[in-house]
């Protein structure tokens, strides 16, 4: 069971960090190509950590092309991510990461060879149903957040599916630790755009000034991407994405609790209705993800 412990803290993990994504979006850099410009140049700061666990080696030839491909994903999902978050309430986006659960194991069919039960299809399906409800307006119209997310999660899951590919070659720390490097990569041409580079360079003294909060954040994320990166060297990757589905939860758990000391900081409708609705449709995705496990 030790990838399910993994597995639970990356949640964990990622539910903090999803959390001061959505203050830097919302009141610090309304401008997504810039956040995305710093996160990108942070994440390399947290490389030597690694050789703390596990040296990395030089990728060959034939990883080359899929560390390309976790570069651009591990980059581009975050333009979609941030526009999510700045139009809907985090326990809502973090929800919608479960849509993620379609793409996931039709990829992982294809590309490394893993067939689910029938059982567990179905789990999949009622996640991503409740997923889809979350953010029903009634009758045809949903928030413009889920178009957002479908792209974000179709986005991530061919990086876990290349993540968990890789890792069939390569060992942990060399897929981990060269993908960051070549996200780096992809992100610095934002420089050679000059818009861009001009509100990177206003937007330094609020980089500068929540330095702090920069860095925690780049290293909660850090530490849910490490371990759960290494839950999906031991664990079929569809099954260890279905666990990662109890972040909603979370996400309102400490929402409720900052409320007492925040109130202002997240973007969070914690109304009795609207908990209501997402604790029964969080519920339902529990259910779901019992299924998959099942």
């Amino acid at each position: 069971m030790t990838w399910l412990i993994f597995t639970l803290i990356a949640a964990f993990f990622f539910t903090i960090a999803n959390m001061i994504d959505n203050y830097f979006a919302n009141h610090i850099f309304k401008n997504t190509h810039v956040l995305i410009f710093y996160v990108s140049l942070l994440n390399l700061l947290f490389i030597p950590f690694i050789f703390l666990f596990q040296t990395p080696n030089l990728p060959t030839l034939a990883q080359l092309p899929l560390l390309i491909i976790l570069g651009l994903e591990n980059t581009l999902y975050l333009y979609p991510y941030y526009k999510a978050l700045q139009s809907d309430d985090t326990s809502t986006v973090v929800s919608l990461f479960s849509i993620g659960k379609m793409f996931v194991p039709l990829l992982a069919f294809f590309i490394v060879g893993e067939l689910l039960t029938f059982t567990q299809y179905v789990g999949f399906a009622i996640i991503i149903i409740a997923s889809t409800l979350l953010t029903w307006k009634g009758k045809i119209q949903f928030n413009k957040s889920l178009g957002y997310m479908i792209v974000t999660s179709l986005l991530i899951a061919i990086g876990i599916v290349t993540y968990k590919y890789l890792y069939t070659t390569a060992t942990w720390s060399t897929g981990f630790v060269w993908a960051t490097i070549f996200s780096f990569f992809v992100a610095l041409p934002l420089l050679l755009i000059s818009t861009i580079r001009k509100q990177i360079k206003v937007q330094f003294p609020q980089f500068k000034k929540n330095i702090k909060l920069f860095i925690a954040e780049e290293f909660v994320t850090f530490l849910g991407l490490a371990t759960f990166t290494y839950a999906l060297t031991l664990q079929k990757v569809s099954i260890v994405e279905a666990v990662v589905s109890i972040q909603p939860f979370i996400v309102i758990v400490i929402t409720i609790i900052a409320r007492q000391y925040w109130p202002t900081i997240f973007k969070e409708d914690i109304s009795a209705k609207v908990l209501a609705k997402k604790s029964t449709l969080f519920i339902i995705m529990i259910i779901g993800v019992y299924l998959v496990l099942k």
